[in-house]
């Protein structure tokens, strides 16, 4: 009997043909059936057929969305190594002393003992910070940077806010006051000074945004003197600033770099301010800057300062004034106690020594003034810096309304011993 022809299974196929049949060919682009006609190759032909085949440009208006702070921004991510930092006369770490005004403050005022009972947030911090070492830069930051530091009476967040200050999150600084490059070297520019937290005085403009208005250090008159020399228009005299690295990832060596980067910008900033104040330069006392780098596993706090060699030039300096892991409970009161007494100091010495600087400072803005309106050209002031000179530096305008005033006086300060701020 005739066996009856099977169809070609599968198997049966040559290697070439089973390809075709698992891998299907790529389906050609839609095309209408117009353009699948062959068509002279001519000039307006294929300008044609060039611009169907490119893609439509974004409209010139769009802009792509902002870079994440935590993910590859080039403020972020930038940073400058030691030995970029010592091109510039930034000393990280140095062994060097501090000088005698400098050192007495840091024994008998910083590191003196205070009087009442402990926060908790020493202990709560221990508690916390396997849990936060999980985490990544951000989210550390969250957990343990309110019970390090402190924030004013304008965050929503705390409980026993400080009268005056405020406390603002990845601020950039100007670069106006980054230390020069020294004479007769060729350096690339140091990186966007941004502290990951940054704590000054509160400013008019935001102390009156609130219900009711909250008590700043200075009055409307006094901020709108330094409205066009400032180093960030929110924050007036910034005097504590933090960095703050994942416990695995980027190393707590590029916080102390950072900070250092950080620190001389704002001592720079205020040598030069009490310099255009006084027409001469400052003691290292006022113009020096308190600094906090950690890694969730270790603290730092660094005293910044600068110094003046023979020939006038500015050496700035960072120094460790305390240290201790997150495990330190003992330790972490004693940094908590240091903190606290600086931020005292601002709000009692140091706030005195800027309002009296300020008063003198008003007084050269206003002579400056004075002589552009007479001679018609716009007012600018230079001031000696680092043996060089920095660019004009544009005084004040005629104050404006924009602020409402307020008495300073009317609420003191306040330093709670419990709760997230204290």
């Amino acid at each position: 009997m005739l066996k009856r022809k099977r169809s070609a299974s599968t198997a049966d196929l040559p290697p070439t043909k089973l390809r075709a049949c698992i891998t299907p060919p790529r389906s050609p682009p839609f095309l209408a059936v117009a353009e699948l006609q062959w068509l002279p190759l001519t000039l307006d032909n294929l300008a044609q057929h060039t611009l169907r085949s490119t893609p439509p440009a974004p409209p010139a208006h769009t802009s792509s969305p902002p870079m994440s702070s935590r993910s590859g921004s080039p403020t972020r991510r930038a940073w400058d190594d030691r030995a970029t930092l010592r091109s510039y006369r930034i000393l990280v770490d140095a062994a060097r002393a501090p000088p005698t005004q400098l050192k007495r403050h840091l024994d008998t005022v910083l590191l003196s003992t205070r009087d009442g009972p402990r926060s908790p947030n020493a202990k709560q911090i221990v508690s916390q910070r396997l849990a936060a070492s999980l985490e990544n830069e951000s989210t550390g930051i969250y957990k343990l940077e309110p019970l390090l530091l402190f924030a004013g009476e304008d965050d929503p967040h705390t409980l026993n806010g400080v009268s005056m200050i405020s406390k603002k999150l990845n601020t950039n600084l100007s670069r106006d006051f980054l230390p020069h490059t020294p004479p007769g070297k060729s350096l690339r520019a140091l990186s966007q000074p941004q502290p990951d937290t940054i704590i000054g005085y509160l400013s008019n403009n935001q102390a009156s945004a609130t219900e009711p208005p909250l008590a700043t250090a200075f009055s409307a008159d006094e901020e709108e003197a330094l409205a066009n020399f400032t180093l960030n228009p929110v924050l007036l005299f910034p005097f504590l600033t933090s960095q703050w690295k994942p416990a695995s990832g980027e190393s707590h060596m590029i916080a102390h770099a950072q900070s250092a980067r950080d620190g001389a910008t704002i001592v720079r900033y205020l040598d030069e301010f009490y310099t255009i104040a006084r027409g001469q330069p400052p003691t290292e006392l006022e113009c020096s800057h308190i600094s906090v780098t950690c890694d969730i596993q270790t603290v730092n706090i660094w005293l910044h300062w600068r110094e003046l060699d023979s020939a006038g030039g500015a050496e700035y300096y960072m120094k460790s004034i305390h240290d201790c892991t997150l495990r330190n409970e003992q330790g972490l009161m004693e940094a908590r106690a240091l903190l606290k007494n600086h931020i005292a100091f601002a709000l009692g010495g140091r706030l005195q020594s800027l309002k009296q600087a300020l008063d003198l400072f008003s007084d050269e803005a206003t002579k400056t003034k004075m002589k552009a309106a007479k001679s018609g050209s716009s007012a600018s002031h230079t001031v000696r810096t680092d043996s060089t000179h920095i660019a004009p530096i544009s005084l004040p305008p005629t104050p404006s309304s924009e602020y409402a005033g307020r008495d300073p006086g009317k609420k003191r300060p306040r330093l709670e011993e419990d709760g997230s701020a204290g």
